[in-house]
């Protein structure tokens, strides 16, 4: 064999290797098929944020209402919840005064609603008055569940669900003794 023949094999098996890649078009069909899964994997995790919002919400809420019972003992005071439509907020009772006066903690600052949540609160009809010695034009604050310095807590329930609709509710409720806890969707059936 000479140079020349040498260098046309070494040439032809060059050739031959830089033809096994892949061509434009299979390189393409596997970036649509990634970017397919892709987007599905993106709309099942994405469908989920609501759930996770409300499931988040509702184990925010678990964690100050237990705080909220803690700080009671902790205190020795009483302190007050006042639910609505629009969120919560907490007074503590001044026993001297016969007042609710603002608390200085920043977990137990007045809080609102997330726009895309519900609150079912219908089982706290009831309200608890002070007996006032004289007239106030100020409106008065009201709690429905009160945490007391002994560590029980009025019984109570709230549903925690989304606006639009969806089965998917968590419950937090109390029998006034035995603390707080949380009832996930799972835990319904």
């Amino acid at each position: 064999m000479t140079a020349d023949s040498d260098m046309t094999t070494i040439g032809k098996r060059n050739s031959s290797f830089s033809q096994r890649g892949f061509t434009l078009i299979e390189i393409l069909v596997v970036m649509l098929i990634i970017g397919m899964v892709v987007s599905m994997a993106t709309l099942v995790v994405g469908g989920n944020k609501e759930h996770r919002m409300l499931e988040n919400e509702s184990r925010k809420l678990l964690a100050i209402l237990q705080l909220t019972q803690e700080e009671a003992v902790f205190q020795n005071v009483e302190i007050g919840v006042r639910i609505d439509e629009e969120g919560y907020e907490f007074k503590a009772l001044n026993e001297e005064e016969l007042k609710w006066e603002e608390l200085p903690q920043d977990f137990l600052k007045a809080r609102t609603f997330p726009d895309w949540m519900e609150l079912d609160f219908s089982e706290l009809n009831k309200e608890f008055k002070l007996k006032q010695t004289g007239q106030s034009t100020k409106p008065q604050f009201l709690p429905q569940i009160m945490f007391l310095s002994s560590g029980e807590s009025t019984p109570f329930t709230l549903t925690l669900k989304i606006k639009q609709g969806e089965d998917l509710k968590y419950t937090l409720s109390s029998d006034g003794l035995n603390g707080i806890s949380l009832v996930e969707p799972q835990d319904d059936a």
